[in-house]
């Protein structure tokens, strides 16, 4: 019975251990590139290479169901135009709109990265080639294409034909040396030199490959050679251990220093404080602090009051566990003894409480392959990992933190990758902390309110941050600062009420850290309740906020606001800080009425608009400029303008053409009136101007016709008496006329 059910249990649910989950893919967009992230539930193994549309994804063990539902929700279609997955093969497809090249790596196993670069692959790239490696058998499920706003019908593969060979990295590694002797390290390798590795048939590919691969980099200007120093000891014929490499942002490359241990290495060559120095996950435990306090702070010192060391560095790094810098650091100077980390651990510290510390440890350490990436991040606000191991580093440590250390580090590190619009890491960094059970708290409700904003939803953040401002606690007024921040730089309206809380807040901050962020905020919040005299005044010593002051005065200031700071003395050049909005600037005072102000303007902007231009130039009498700066311009707009210039110029005739061509009859007759030329106004002047023209210089071929109306019961054969009659009769017509035409003309009001 027992064998039935085993029997049982392997045909149910054997086949679906073997289907693997989804793949989720998602998508980002950067400067230069696009990157594409295939997440599969397990490591696999992938190949990519060229179709004739783009590039395909091929493992060789599994087929996954690919989740694209999210794949265009962060990026546009300027390079990636669709991704399918095949039904027949099962390969992942990736169509591209560019002239760009695919540059693909594993950012750690089982997450794929696909960054479609702008401009030519580099030379020799194995990616550019079709794929030849056997395709796995086919799926009758069928996937569809995708491109982010339809399903389309499933797309045929291309056929592949050649592909270079590369070398298997991972067929000698030390490790795997390792494993597969059981011996020490040092051993393997004199198995390895004693087998011949010099004439071995098996490592072409290793020297071809190396070979290939450094000379390109070093074409390329993406591997720089170092010569060796000699060691401190001339007698010892060492040379320095360090191997100074500099891979720009290749992914993957973990530079060690040569040694027993092979210790990591940052950037510039300094060796990375490991992971068990900062293995801060196993310093403390999920259990109650109650429980834990006690024992780990228990026998501090011993016989004589001495201290013990062992337990001194458990009782340190149980409150570095627990957030509490200032108590680590208080433990250290009560126990002076020579502890090891105590360096590492005064940073850590510091971090914690978010305290400036000019001398880190962590200095340089951003770009390391170790936790020392994520707190050299922490510790430096103006310095972020440059490539992409300091950055998996960074996420791969910062999630191994316990959650309320998370909670506490994470706004910090998010706000950090956000301001150089890196949404990646700071939404995995989000995920991150989200992912930890039990209520977040209100600062990282704030952290994403900020988030919103970067995504481009303005009305989500306000929606977050608008109650935490009027909340009780300590994070009430981060919220506060920053939705009036969002408010006054939107050009939305701040409240008294608001001014007058950040007010209060900056008391209570004055002296500390945050005091120039509340004060620049402060001054904006004035500028945005409509206060532009204390904004402007209070700005002086705060040349960074004032960019953002006058961009509030040109989209919302009031004309009062406008006159008392905009307007400047002819001889003055306006300030280099108002660059940005010298255009509105300009625009806003030619409205009222100031040409030469708005010339004025108009010289600190980089890009004047044309019309805005020629606008100005008629405003100042110079009709003929207006007309060379639109001279190619026949919209709507610039033939208004062309026509008022013509008008300067006394060239009513072409100026009423160009008003007949726009269909503004009431300007066409007013200009067509201008001209005097009586013979066209009869013929196409308004019904006042064409009754006295007609009068004045009658059509030639109506002159019968006229004379006609004038008299209409006077016949050739009448006398000297009807023709008389005749004249008074015309008189009395030309007088009414001329009536009409005063008449038609408005008596200005006093």
């Amino acid at each position: 019975m027992k064998c039935w059910l085993v029997l049982l249990f392997a045909w149910v649910f054997g086949p679906l251990a073997a289907i693997a989950g989804p793949a989720v893919v998602t998508s980002g967009e950067h400067p230069g590139f696009t990157r594409l992230v295939v997440q599969f539930d397990r490591p696999v193994n992938w190949y990519m290479g060229r179709t004739l549309d783009g590039y395909e994804l091929r493992l060789t063990d599994e087929r996954p169901n690919y989740d694209m539902a999210k794949a265009f929700d962060l990026i546009g279609r300027s390079r990636l135009a669709a991704i399918w997955a095949d039904p027949k093969t099962g390969d992942f497809h990736i169509g591209i709109a560019c002239q760009c090249y695919a540059m693909p790596f594993e950012f750690r196993p089982g997450i794929v990265v696909v960054d479609l670069r702008d401009g030519v692959p580099p030379k020799g790239s194995s990616f550019e080639h079709p794929l030849d490696v056997p395709a796995p058998p086919p799926d009758p499920a069928m996937q569809t294409k995708y491109d982010g706003s339809n399903l389309a019908q499933p797309k045929v593969a291309v056929t592949p034909d050649a592909m270079l060979p590369v070398y298997d990295w991972t067929n000698l590694t030390l490790d795997h040396l390792h494993a597969v002797t059981g011996a020490p390290m040092d051993a393997a390798m004199t198995t390895l030199q004693s087998d011949g590795l010099e004439n071995n048939p098996g490592l072409e590919a290793l020297r071809v490959s190396l070979m290939d691969e450094i000379g390109r980099g070093a074409s390329e200007g993406i591997v720089d050679f170092v010569k060796p120093k000699k060691s401190a000891n001339p007698s010892s014929g060492d040379a320095d251990p360090s191997v100074h490499i500099h891979l720009g942002e290749t992914p993957n490359i973990i530079i060690r220093q040569k040694g027993k241990d092979h210790a990591p290495m940052s950037a510039k060559g300094a060796a990375c404080i490991s992971d068990v120095q900062l293995d801060i996950p196993a310093w403390g435990s999920s259990r109650p602090v109650s429980d834990q306090l006690g024992p780990e702070r228990q026998g501090l010192t011993g016989e004589f009051d001495k201290a013990d060391p062992d337990a001194v560095i458990r009782a340190v790094r149980f409150q570095l566990f627990l957030g509490f810098g200032a108590e680590a650091r208080g433990l250290v100077r009560t126990f002076p003894d020579n502890l090891p980390d105590k360096v590492i651990w005064d940073s850590v510290a510091r971090i914690l409480d978010d305290v400036p510390d000019v001398n880190s440890a962590f200095a340089g350490m951003e770009d390391c392959d170790t936790a020392a990436s994520l707190w050299a991040t922490l510790a430096t606000p103006a310095v972020l990992p440059a490539g992409n191991v300091g950055r998996a580093a960074v996420l791969r440590n910062f999630s191994a933190l316990p959650p309320h250390l998370r909670r506490l580090l994470g706004p910090r590190l998010v706000k950090r990758f956000l301001a150089v619009n890196d949404i990646a890491v700071a939404t995995s960094l989000r995920d991150a902390i989200l992912r930890a059970p039990g209520d977040p708290g209100p600062e990282i409700m704030v952290m994403q309110a900020e988030m919103d904003r970067a995504f481009g939803k303005p009305g989500h953040s306000e929606a977050r941050l608008e109650p935490l401002s009027v909340a009780s606690g300590p994070s009430s007024g981060e919220a506060l600062l920053a939705l009036v921040e969002q408010r006054a730089t939107l050009g939305q309206a701040v409240s008294f009420e608001q001014v007058q809380a950040l007010e209060a807040y900056l008391k209570g901050r004055l002296g500390s850290a945050d005091e120039r962020r509340f004060q620049q905020v402060l001054v904006l919040a004035r500028a945005a309740s409509g206060d532009f005299d204390s904004a402007f005044a209070e700005s002086a010593p705060m040349p960074e906020v004032r960019p953002v002051l006058w961009r509030i005065l040109a989209n919302a200031g009031p004309d009062s606001a406008l006159l008392n700071h905009a307007t400047l003395p002819l001889n003055v050049p306006p300030p280099p800080e108002a660059k940005a909005v010298a255009s509105i600037l300009a625009d806003r005072m030619l409205g009222l009425g100031l040409a030469d102000q708005a010339a004025n303007w108009l010289s600190l902007a980089d890009k004047v608009p044309a019309k805005l231009k020629a606008r100005v130039a008629l405003a100042q009498g110079n009709g003929q400029a207006a007309l060379d700066v639109l001279m190619n311009d026949d919209s709507f707009a610039a033939l208004t303008i062309k026509a008022a210039a013509l008008q300067t110029l006394n060239d009513h005739k072409a100026a009423a053409d160009i008003f007949a061509q726009l269909g503004k009859t009431r300007e066409q007759m007013s200009a067509l009136d201008q001209t005097q030329v009586w013979e066209v106004i009869a013929k196409d002047g308004s019904d006042p101007w064409k009754a006295v023209a007609s009068v004045v210089s009658p059509l030639e071929g109506n002159k019968a016709d006229t004379a006609k109306e004038l008299a209409p019961n006077m016949s050739a054969t009448e006398g000297p008496l009807a023709r008389n009659k005749a004249l008074v009769q015309d008189s009395s017509a030309t007088r009414d006329a001329i009536a009409t035409l005063l008449n038609s003309v408005k008596i200005p009001d006093p």
